[in-house]
């Protein structure tokens, strides 16, 4: 199981949104020790609660308590290469809530196992130069898949 291998060695760190006793969705962020950037790697809210507020929320108190952190980097589905435009469109609305929540988009890419993804940083105590980030986002690969994966699987294009 590679979400508990991660988990054990503190890698990996899962999030319950809930509100009133209800639970409304999730999140998955990883970092590796001697890094200053966390990977927000996956975020979701239950349909029926969608577009209410929650995930603007929700970023909120992940800048929150990110203090030992200079950023929370996301990668997003690159818009445009979706199977068909409903997946393309979701890529764009995907792409604006995080744009709307202060999300700057970095200058690369990086396919992981054939897919390619936007890079986006939401700075929470400094800027910092897109080569420290992209540095950094290097280690939170190797740490999350091992060299072996990272080097066959794992590419991060300068756009």
């Amino acid at each position: 199981m590679f979400i508990k291998k991660l988990y054990k060695k503190e890698v990996l760190k899962l999030y319950k949104i809930i509100d009133e006793n209800h639970f409304v969705g999730f999140l998955i962020t990883t970092s590796s020790k001697n890094n200053k950037c966390l990977k927000l790697d996956f975020f979701a809210i239950l349909p029926q609660y969608q577009s209410k507020g929650y995930g603007g929320q929700v970023i909120e108190e992940l800048k929150k308590i990110s203090n030992d952190y200079y950023g929370i980097f996301i990668e997003v589905e690159k818009q445009g290469l979706g199977k068909d435009e409903e997946e393309n469109k979701i890529r764009e609305k995907r792409i604006k809530f995080y744009e709307k929540n202060g999300f700057k988009k970095l200058n690369f890419e990086v396919d992981v196992f054939n897919v390619i993804f936007s890079s986006y940083i939401l700075f929470t105590n400094d800027t910092i130069k897109d080569e420290k980030v992209l540095e950094d986002i290097k280690k939170l690969y190797l740490a999350e898949f091992g060299e072996k994966k990272f080097n066959k699987y794992i590419e991060i294009k300068t756009i």
